[in-house]
Order: structure tokens, then sequence, then C-alpha cells
């Protein structure tokens, strides 16, 4: 039944609440004062009856921010599996000559996976780990100079930049890092500033790590502030970045985090330095396929696997796509399906697939183009959510796609949300945020003990993110002692 009354609302975008339980709720929601002009789309399924019990223009597609990770989560759970992981290769490429001299190349292929040396798989300290340990399994091979160069090659992700409606402002920072063929230290650059009296100018200390091409302008100065309020604007491939903003004043250190321009030219110069530091010399440097694709042409039939850097499963890298918001994680999965259903994964590879899932999910039109939610150009509807959410419950990956969503009160990104409340607890879903976007879709164990689904997508509001969460919590909290009525 829920199927069939999800088509309705395709159909009918402003299906109405009129003969939905819940109706009084929503409706004092949708016109609240403060939200007034405010878009909405809203669907909650009773998955044991099939009964619909909450609508609210459920067929009107709207971005929904992170809660888009649902759709490249199950579509990454599907096309590969929960148990696969990515590969990185070492390949030396040459001759062993005496007294350690190998001549040739080493070579990094990256096979995208995005947990290499990320702060979600290692303690703090030990990101880097896996360099000390390349650079252990070239010295027993007993090599002490190298004749080549270090070169990393991330080509067969493709070297598109961001998707589609991505801004310059979020490219910059962290959490717009995107992801690539290669990926290491979750993409990240860390500026560490001191800051002096307010309207001084900031001083950076260090920018770990660090690459000599970066060119770093900062137009931002200490104010009397007690949090970050600094932008970075930057783009994939291009090493300026500009830092905009204020820092709270009288600080010795304090650590901004933004994305790294190129990864995989990066990872070839540290892999080169920590060489270095190890005592084994390497005439040729460091260098990237991106930057010199004639490189490509270099490779020989003297080729030797020395090692493959397995990643971790990935219903982990789910885990943590979900219950921390992991932009970069999100970006990935949809560039393995790609690679995995098309031989390269680009971005553009990746929606195909989801155009394809979708086909057969039978949800109508994709309107996703990314994989984490940050573009603003993504349309879905809550009665899609809805369906695709229903749909995996009878997957055999459910459980570990159960597992990765927070739950209300408790964990992740809904730690706050109906806490102390009738919802803590019983609502296990992903949040999305962004400014004049809020939204949450998941599943709510409802005091009948039947399971229910459900999405709610709020645009176009003008106060803040927090304060719309805290209106939506009564109709949340409703769904968790929801009774189905006779």
């Amino acid at each position: 039944m829920a199927f069939k009354l999800i088509l309705i609302f395709l159909t009918f975008p402003q299906y109405f609440i009129a003969q939905y339980p819940l109706e009084s709720t929503i409706s004092h929601l949708v016109h609240d004062a403060q939200l007034k002009g405010s878009k909405w789309s809203i669907c909650a399924v009773d998955l044991n009856t099939g009964d619909t019990i909450a609508a609210y223009n459920p067929g009107q597609q709207l971005p929904g921010a992170s809660i888009t990770k649902l759709v490249s989560s199950t579509a990454a759970l599907q096309i590969l599996g929960p148990s696969f992981q990515a590969q990185t290769q070492l390949l030396l490429d040459g001759v062993f000559l005496p007294n350690g001299v190998f001549d040739g190349d080493v070579w990094v292929i990256g096979g995208g996976d995005v947990a290499l040396g990320s702060r979600y798989f290692n303690p703090t300290g030990q990101e880097f780990n896996f360099l000390s340990n390349w650079v252990g399994l070239i010295q027993q091979k007993g090599i002490k100079y190298i004749t080549g160069q270090i070169i990393t090659d991330a080509s067969a992700y493709g070297y598109d930049k961001c998707p589609v409606g991505w801004e310059e402002v979020d490219m910059g920072n962290y959490y717009g890092c995107g992801s690539y063929g290669l990926n290491f230290f979750d993409n990240t650059l860390k500026l560490t500033f001191q800051t002096s009296a307010p309207k001084s100018p900031l001083v950076l200390k260090s920018c770990f790590p660090y690459d000599p091409n970066y060119r770093l302008e900062i137009n931002a100065s200490a104010d009397l502030i007690s949090s970050d309020a600094t932008f970075i604007y930057g783009e994939p491939y291009n090493y300026q970045r500009v830092i905009k903003g204020r820092l709270p004043a009288n600080r010795n250190a304090f650590v901004v985090k933004g994305s790294m321009p190129d990864p995989e030219q990066l990872l070839a110069l540290l892999f080169y330095q920590e060489l270095q530091k190890m005592g084994v010399r390497v005439d040729g440097g460091s260098a990237s396929i991106r930057l010199q694709p004639e490189l490509l042409n270099r490779r020989t039939e003297n080729i030797i696997l020395l090692h493959t850097e397995v990643g971790p499963k990935l219903e982990e890298i789910i885990f943590w796509t979900n219950q921390r918001s992991v932009n970069l994680f999100a970006e990935g999965l949809l560039r393995q399906i790609g690679a995995k259903e098309y031989g390269v994964g680009t971005n553009e590879n990746g929606k195909r697939v989801l155009d394809s899932l979708f086909s057969i999910w039978q949800l109508g039109s994709c309107g996703i183009v990314d994989g984490s939610g940050l573009s603003r150009s993504n349309r879905m509807s809550a009665a899609q959510f809805v369906q695709l959410l229903e749909q995996q419950t009878a997957k055999s990956y459910f459980s570990a796609f159960y597992k990765s969503l927070p739950i209300a009160g408790q964990t992740g990104t809904v730690k706050t949300l109906c806490k102390g409340q009738a919802g803590e607890g019983k609502i296990h879903a992903k949040s999305g945020s962004m400014k004049g976007i809020k939204s949450y879709a998941g599943y709510v164990d409802a005091s009948n003990g039947h399971r229910i689904a459900f999405a709610i997508i709020a645009n176009d509001f003008q106060i803040s993110g927090g304060g719309v969460s805290k209106k939506m919590e009564p109709f949340l909290n409703q769904l968790a002692t929801y009774r189905a009525q006779p």
C-alpha cells in the first residue's frame, strides 16, 4: 500500500494532510509564523501496515543537504556490498642493481580509498604511519638509492573537480575537500594561527601537511569571539587559498582546517620526503600523473607489486559517513560505484549509476548530483526518501545500513535531537543542514512496536537551522508515540 500511495504523491505533489492523524502537528509546523515562506516535503509510512500516516507535499523535490548520504550509502551497499575494500598499490618499476641501487621508479596507484591516514581510522599522531611503513617495505628490498621518481597515479578516478553546485567557499574548507583516486589525511590542511588583540592580523604559525607551492592569502583578524568564524576560499588543483573572517583573540595556537588542493601531488612529495628522511636517496624527486601524464608511457614490463594497502570494509566507511556526516566519504562512495560500473570513478559515472538504480528502485526521476548533499542542485522528495528507506529493510545488507544511522538524543549528528523526549533512542535517522535547509530521514521504532520510515525537509526559512529542528521535534516525538488508528 505504501508504494501505491507514494506513486500518488509523486503524481500530485500538493497532496495534503487532511486524512492523517498527525495532521494537526504538521499544520502547526508548516504554518508557523516564524517559518513563513518556507517550502516543505513531509512523508511517513508505517512499514508494518503499509499505511501512510503523515504527508505534506510529499512529492515535492527539494535540496535535502546531508540526507542525500542515504542515497550514496544504499547505492554503494547494493553495487559493492558491505565487505568491499578499496585498495592502493605500491609498485616498483625498474631493475635492481648492485649496492642497493634500484634503477627505476616507485609508483603509488590510487584505488579511491578514502580512509588512508584518516582520523576516523587512525589514532591522533599516527595518521602518516602508512608512509613510514611503505619506506620500510622499500628498505626490506635492500634499496638505498632510487634513480627515478616517486610517482602518484590517481587517474583511474579521473581529474574532474567538484560536483555541480558546489561553491568556492565550501571547496576551500575541510568539509568540501572533495574525493579523488588518491586520498589521505582526510584531504585536510591544518592551518595553525596565533592571535593577539582584537582587530589585529593573524599570524600563521604552521601549515600541515606543507607544500611549497601553496599560496596562502590571509585576510582575517582577531576578535572578541569564542569560536572559529573564518572561511577558506579555494578550488581543487588551485594552490591558492584565501582565508577570510575572524578568530578568537589572544590564542597561542588556533587550528583552522581547509582542503588540500591536490592530494595526489602532495602524497608524492611527502612520500619522497619520508624516503629521504629515512636515508633512501631518490634522484628524480616526486611527480604526479595529473601534472605529468606523459609519465604513463614510462611504465615497463619490469613492474613488481610491492604492497597492496587495503582500506576498511565499506560498511565501516558507511558507518562514519552517516554517523559524522563525512562529505569526503560520501563523495568517495559515489565515485566507487562509478568505477565499479563504468571503469572510471568520476562523479559523472557515479551519477549514471544512481540514474540506473532509481529506475530499478522505481523512485522516479533522480535529481541527485553528488554523494554528500553539499550541492544545492540536489533535488529529492520526502516520498522518494521514504520509498528508498522502505526498500532497504528487505536487503541483505540492511543491518549494516541501519547500524550507520545516528540515534536521536544519543549518537552522531542527532545527539541533541529529541534529547530527554519521547523520540530519544527510538529514532534512527540522518540529518541534513545547510543555510536555509533542514532535514531528517530515517526510521522510527514506534510505541506500538511498528517501524515507521519518514522524511521531513524544510527549505527557504529565515531562522536558524537549530530553531527549525526544535520546531520539528513535536512531529518526530509524535511518530515515536504513534499508534495506528482503529
